[in-house]
């Protein structure tokens, strides 16, 4: 199982917070607290039950296992639940918030075939920031079924709701909803969608979504939305207490999902199930049928009181930027089509933007040095969806740029995306076309997208690669250059007739869409 961090960790109480990521691996989250000093272990507490037959690490644990079915052997997949983002304490009530994951795999039918919650993912879980003890919950999708994560920010603060001024946590979590909790006690306060969603018509009374049945299903190929990037992923979100309201990136990607009948187990992994030569386990088909939603991206302006959106700026692609809202009635947001831009926080009308060399996904951040306010920005294009999509015909390297008020600096040169034409020329069998296509999709499609059709990210689409390129493919798979770069080495894992398979795919793709000369 491969053990990851995403996430960045806190400090609080002299002690290191971090989780970990990476959930479709086929692991167990869990939230650990490290002395600042020395590194020595203070306390871990796991995010969902390990394996029944063993003692439970705690109470927790024991009320969570009575939400998962023992019958699927969750814990043989890990069971998921990772803390990969959002972490906050609340110094007065001395709590820890943290935002649970995704299950794993990520079918609620395979991981727990009777049913149940499956605590605590995708919850917000309340935590001793001494001890690591439980103290409350908030499960925002009860047996998760999408990937709906809910490590998205957690904002806290205090709002005036039916009169009553209360302690609250805020968050916009992938499942389409944006949630009000009372944060000394996990009370459900309010939820509404910022988005359109077809899992679920809204929340009842006590906090539990209404499910539309065919979304659970999956029997046949569903069009989700919002799909598995979430309505809104780990992009910041910001919120101004001037003006009452939350700023973050909304979205749609589109995904068609159907149970996969051929996936068993961990370890049963086979060609053409998404990603499984690196380890992922989704228990899904993805795309199989051609989605009908069309994607979107926007900037969002969210009242949490009256649980509606106050103003919107549609962009021209998903996957844009965190936010910055300031004292001065401006919110900042970088956009995946390579702008940095500056909104007026109360109405939305654009007020200032600058080019950014390449598209952005980070949050910017201000702040004041001799009187002087400045705002800085990194910016850099990447992340799941920008792995292999992209809205912007440039790619500059990342930098970082600050501006100021009447600054008079030049922007540097920046740099177009070179694309090649398509591969044309490599020799290959045809009859390994129907296999090829299979591997390709177990082991390249996440990062590299549909040869030829998507036009490449910050990793290149290989159906603009040069011939020498997918001729020599083995030389890039097995102990190749870019494993320093996070490309994984697939020496374990392919051989060379898989490779020659791979490689039947990518040129004939290629040729199937070139087109025709008149």
């Amino acid at each position: 199982m491969s053990y990851t961090i995403t996430g960045a960790p806190r400090i609080v109480n002299g002690n290191v917070i971090i989780g970990n990521g990476g959930a479709e691996f086929g692991v167990r989250g869990y939230i650990t607290a490290y002395d600042a000093k020395t590194g020595a272990q203070k306390w871990r507490w796991y995010t969902v039950p390990g394996n029944p037959d063993e003692p439970f690490e705690n109470e927790a644990m024991a009320r969570a296992a009575k939400t998962w079915d023992p019958s699927g052997k969750y814990w043989e997949a890990g069971g998921g639940g990772t803390v990969w983002d959002s972490i906050v304490f609340d110094p007065d009530l001395n709590l820890l918030y943290i935002g649970t994951g995704n299950g794993s795999p990520w079918s609620h039918k395979k991981r727990s075939p009777e049913g149940g919650d499956n605590l605590y993912l995708s919850s917000i879980v309340a935590l001793n920031a001494d001890t690591g003890e439980y103290v409350w919950h908030y499960q925002a999708t009860p047996g998760d079924n999408w990937d709906y994560t809910s490590t998205q920010d957690m904002i806290l603060s205090e709002l005036t709701i039916d009169g009553e001024r209360r302690k609250v946590i805020m968050q916009a979590p992938k499942n389409g909803f944006f949630f009000v909790l009372d944060r000394t006690n996990g009370e459900f306060i309010s939820a509404d969608n910022y988005v359109d969603v077809n899992w679920a018509t809204g929340y009842d009374s006590n906090g539990r979504p209404i499910e539309v049945p065919e979304a659970r299903s999956m029997d046949e190929p569903f069009d989700i939305v919002p799909g598995p990037f979430g309505g809104h992923n780990w992009h910041s979100m910001s919120f101004n207490h001037q003006t009452g309201l939350a700023y973050f990136p909304s979205q749609h990607i589109p995904i068609t999902m159907v149970e996969d009948p051929s996936w068993e187990s961990i370890e049963s992994n086979e060609p053409g199930q998404p990603m499984s030569g690196i380890g992922w386990n989704t228990a899904f088909q993805l795309n199989v049928a051609a989605p009908s939603s069309k994607p979107f991206g926007r900037l969002t302006a969210w009242d949490p009181v009256t649980q509606q959106e106050a103003w919107r700026y549609e962009h021209v692609s998903p996957w844009n930027g965190g936010t910055l809202t300031t004292a001065g009635n401006l919110v900042f947001q970088g956009t995946a089509d390579a702008r940095f831009m500056a909104f007026n926080a109360r109405t939305g009308d654009p007020l200032w933007e600058s080019p950014m060399g390449t598209g952005v996904i980070a949050a910017p951040i201000t702040y004041e040095i001799d009187g002087t306010q400045y705002v800085s920005i990194a910016a850099g294009w990447g992340g799941v969806f920008g792995q292999s999509q992209r809205a912007s015909d440039l790619k500059t390297a990342g930098t970082v740029y600050t501006f100021v008020l009447n600054g008079d600096a030049e922007m540097p040169e920046f740099t177009k995306y070179q694309l090649n034409s398509l591969v044309s020329g490599v020799d290959y069998n045809p009859d390994f076309i129907g296999e090829g296509t299979a591997l390709y999709v177990s082991n390249c499609v996440f990062c590299h997208g549909v040869p030829g059709v998507d036009k490449g990210g910050n990793i290149p689409n290989l159906g603009y690669s040069k011939k020498s390129v997918i001729e020599n493919l083995d030389a890039f798979l097995f102990h190749g250059p870019f494993v320093s770069r996070g490309m994984p080495d697939f020496t374990e894992t392919l051989n060379e007739i898989d490779v020659e398979k791979i490689k039947a795919f990518i040129q004939g793709t290629a040729d199937a869409i070139r087109p025709k000369s008149q």
